[in-house]
């Protein structure tokens, strides 16, 4: 029976907690709900691409990342302790892990660094479906992809970890949270976008239905200020964003490199939407048509898209107050207008992204060193109550305590929450390796 999670007094927050702050505490049930509900369209999206089951990919990364809250997560957006592997060319993050030196020491171990969880949920699909392992993880894909208890045992045969009950434990959070509802939803047929593009070499996204731009800024680790001027600071960032709306990650460019030079005005289209479907900078438009803030041009017009304006090129422009709703293009397949006689057009091809075939990654199970003491390996369970986690309503810093119970030592603790016990020794200044039981460890 789960032993419920008891409240610190303020003196111990005082001690721990930057003054003027009230830490919220939540159950480890609510911090997997919180992960689901972020980064469950990223699973769904993965499963319609790679074919690995949503519910699988989430129950992987709430159990390998104790639901986004481990050193790897947060550091290296690593939710399923991807190792770097001998061909792996990106970006990297040491710490202790499995691996030892000859006299028994902990040495560090290289894991795969990503610039967001949606490079590595798409890495993830890459591994399971690496034609070098079709003889391992092959067999998946010949599973009922709703069967997920077929597929988490078939990855606990096929070596995926080496702890005998993975698949006990991916069923239970999948069962727990209902996960394979996702796996459904995909089957019958959501309303899926793809979500990654590039326009005018510029990297976006289309949005989901409901997203902000707080949202996405958090999903794709950009300063929230940054994001915003990229889509010239029009979208603010609490506002409801239209399924398929286009973000851009990246700096629009100053104008368009394609043979259109021309873009006829549809009726209702706001220059915003003409500066979003070319990848081009709002008040380069402007400027580039002779436009100024807050004039929007008529129907039917056409806007110069490169170029400098001739003489007499001017922009009719709509009446003061006629003001339309934003009808920013939603389609994946986009054919300009241009001015009669210009060069023909073309078609914007929007593809999921990364465009580029990614190394496969490789689990840590499989580079576990033989080498080291008895028990490396997967991280030690700890007795006792669950750890009790704290988020800093100001900072969203996520805070994480454990208690120590008899049997605990400093390495056990550190391993069970992949930490260094020096990283432990430090939040909690402490002189040493002494524990004591029933005291309070500040681990994250």
């Amino acid at each position: 029976m789960r032993l419920p999670l008891f409240l610190v007094s303020l003196v111990f927050f005082s001690i721990r907690l930057l003054p003027a702050q009230t830490p919220a505490q939540i159950t480890m049930d609510s911090l997997r709900q919180e992960y689901i509900r972020k980064f469950k369209d990223i699973a769904m999206e993965e499963m319609e691409r790679s074919g690995v089951p949503a519910s699988i990919k989430l129950a992987q990364g709430i159990l390998e990342s104790r639901a986004g809250t481990s050193e790897l997560a947060v550091q290296a957006s690593n939710h399923f302790g991807i190792k770097c592997g001998k061909d792996w060319t990106g970006q990297s993050y040491q710490k202790h892990d499995d691996a030892f030196d000859k006299k028994g020491r902990p040495v560090n171990s290289c894991f795969r660094k990503y610039n967001n969880v949606v490079e590595c949920f798409a890495d993830h699909s890459a591994f399971i479906r690496n034609p070098e392992k079709q003889y391992r993880y092959g067999f998946l894909f010949d599973l009922n992809p709703i069967d997920y208890r077929a597929w988490a045992q078939g990855l606990q045969d096929a070596g995926y970890s080496s702890a005998g009950h993975y698949a006990e434990r991916l069923i239970y959070f999948i069962e727990l949270h209902q996960l394979d509802q996702y796996d459904r939803l995909v089957l019958e047929g959501r309303n899926a976008i793809k979500r990654m593009a590039e326009v005018n070499g510029v990297k976006m996204v289309q949005a989901r239905a409901g997203e902000t731009l707080q949202h996405i800024a958090g999903l794709y680790n950009i300063p929230l200020e940054k994001l915003a001027a990229c889509n010239d600071h029009v979208y603010l960032p609490d506002q409801a964003l239209g399924l398929g709306a286009w973000v851009y990650l990246q700096p629009k460019n100053e104008s368009w490199p394609g043979p259109e030079q021309f873009h006829q005005v549809e009726p209702g289209q706001l220059l915003f939407d003409i500066a979003q479907r070319y990848g081009i900078r709002l008040e380069s438009l402007r400027h580039r048509n002779g436009l100024r803030a807050g004039q929007e041009p008529a129907a039917y017009e056409y806007i110069r898209l490169q170029g400098k304006a001739g003489i007499g090129e001017n922009v009719l422009v709509r009446p003061a107050g006629d003001v339309f709703k934003n009808s920013q293009a939603k389609s994946v397949n986009i054919t300009p207008a241009v001015k009669p006689g210009a060069a023909t057009t073309r078609q914007f091809i929007i593809e999921m992204l990364p465009e580029k075939k990614m190394d496969a990654p490789v689990p840590a199970d499989q580079l576990r060193e033989s080498a080291g003491p008895p028990g490396a390996g997967e991280a030690p369970e700890l007795p006792g109550r669950e750890p009790e986690i704290y988020i800093d309503t100001q900072s969203g810093e996520t805070q994480i305590y454990h208690t120590v119970q008899k049997g605990d030592t400093l390495y056990k603790i550190a391993r069970h929450f992949d930490v260094s016990p020096a990283r432990i020794r430090q939040l909690n200044q402490m002189p040493d390796n002494t524990i004591r039981i029933g005291q309070t460890l500040r681990v994250f």
